[in-house]
């Protein structure tokens, strides 16, 4: 069994899979708990599955793990792969956050 964040909620997980609006939904609603949208990535990864969140946006799950850690710098073509699943379009992160 792969090991799996404490956050990781199986349903949730296949019904977030399933539907690209309920991704979306989704994300939006974690805007308002999170300062940025790599922290809403973080916590997003963390219910879906790196593995299942891998699949949906075509990465590997070992550069999406390097991506998501404090402190690591982005481009902005890694950032739209990493949101591609949720069908936004534009992303809040504050500079002096993004690290």
């Amino acid at each position: 069994m792969v090991n799996r964040f404490t956050d990781w909620q199986q349903d949730l997980s296949k019904e977030l899979i399933k539907s690209k609006r309920r991704r979306k939904l989704y994300f939006e609603a974690l805007q308002n708990e999170y300062s940025n949208d790599l922290e809403v990535l973080r916590a997003i990864v963390k219910v879906i599955g790196l593995k299942e969140f891998s699949t949906l946006c075509g990465i590997p799950s070992s550069n999406i793990s390097n991506y998501l850690k404090k402190g690591k710098d982005l481009k902005i073509s890694t950032i739209k792969k990493l949101i591609s699943p949720f069908g936004v379009t534009t992303v809040y992160i504050p500079l002096d956050n993004a690290a």
